[in-house]
């Protein structure tokens, strides 16, 4: 794998939040296997995957919605499993869908949550206010859930997120949905109250994470293949090419005989195309010196980035 060649390792920290050899089964598929990471107090964390990597099951484990069925996870030194309700108070948790109550209007359903997290009446009505005030929400919070599209109920999900004021926050795909605007409002808080919050959030696309430069967890199949802030990442993709060579024929021989005799790394052929990693271009040199008079088409050099990175390690 690419990650080998680049030798990223796990990053261990002291942690607020720590999950020790967490696994869930789902239908007798194994969709959480064995994770173990620490999130430092106070950071801001992406969980990047693609669909069923686990994003939202590990997101909802550590809200202490659902227990793992092995390992624990730990809130500031103590087991979320025991149920602890101070302990919960401390966690803000913002799911995919939509679980407002289709019988109350929006500021019902903020003052339900507020009461729910032991709020003072003054402290629900101001922090309400500061929020939908924040977020251009003010207009809507005598209307119901029913009268509003799928976006503005993720916002008001979000200010619900954050009424209580949680000192850990997690937040499942808090985008999706969103226009421009309401996504640049989103990301300039987050940026603003890092350092004083846990911050979690999962997403599926890297344009996302370029937005603060922090920890990424690149999860596979359940499992981190990838663990590093973003700077790190692209730092260590620096030297990193991809080359593909396109034959009029690639043989069987022919792509045994480039497969052996050289250094390369991750070679593939995909029908009449070779293609392998180098950390730079000596070893394509070699390689061409080999093929030029062997009906060799063209070829093509890449510099790997990120998202050659994420591609790469999500494959099997």
């Amino acid at each position: 794998m690419v990650l080998e060649i680049l030798g990223l390792a796990l990053i261990n920290m002291e942690a607020s939040i720590s999950l020790k050899k967490i696994g869930k089964n789902v239908a007798n598929k194994s969709i959480l296997a064995g994770l173990s990471f620490g999130i430092e107090k106070g950071t801001i964390t992406s969980i990047l995957g693609p669909n069923d990597s686990g994003k939202s099951l590990l997101l909802k484990m550590i809200a202490g919605g659902i227990s793992p069925d092995f390992g624990s996870i730990y809130i500031n030194g103590n087991n979320i499993s025991t149920g602890d309700r101070k302990l919960r108070l401390k966690i803000g948790y913002m799911p995919q869908y939509i679980n407002l109550d289709d019988n109350l209007n929006i500021l019902e359903n903020l003052q339900f949550h507020g009461r729910i997290y032991e709020m003072e009446q003054k402290q629900i009505f101001e922090r309400i206010d500061f929020l939908t005030e924040t977020f251009h929400l003010k207009s809507l919070l005598y209307k119901f859930p029913g009268e509003l599209s799928f976006g503005f109920l993720r916002k008001i999900i979000f200010v619900r997120t954050l009424l209580h004021d949680p000192s850990i926050i997690l937040l499942d795909e808090p985008t999706i949905s969103l226009d421009l605007n309401s996504k640049s409002r989103l990301w300039k808080y987050i940026n603003e109250i890092k350092g004083e919050k846990t911050i979690i959030y999962s997403t599926q696309t890297l344009l996302e994470i370029d937005n603060i430069d922090e920890r990424i967890i690149f999860l596979s199949n359940g499992k981190i293949v990838l663990d590093g802030t973003y700077k790190q990442l692209v730092n260590k993709t620096d030297n990193l090419y991809k080359f593909v060579l396109e034959f009029k024929n690639l043989n069987d021989k022919l792509f045994n005989d480039l497969s052996n005799n050289f250094m390369l790394i991750q070679s593939k052929r995909e029908n009449n195309f070779f293609e392998f990693y180098g950390k730079d271009k000596d070893e394509l040199f070699k390689v061409l010196k080999k093929v030029l008079n062997n009906n060799l088409i063209d070829f093509q050099i890449n510099k790997v980035g990120l998202d050659t990175l994420f591609l790469n390690s999500t494959q099997e």
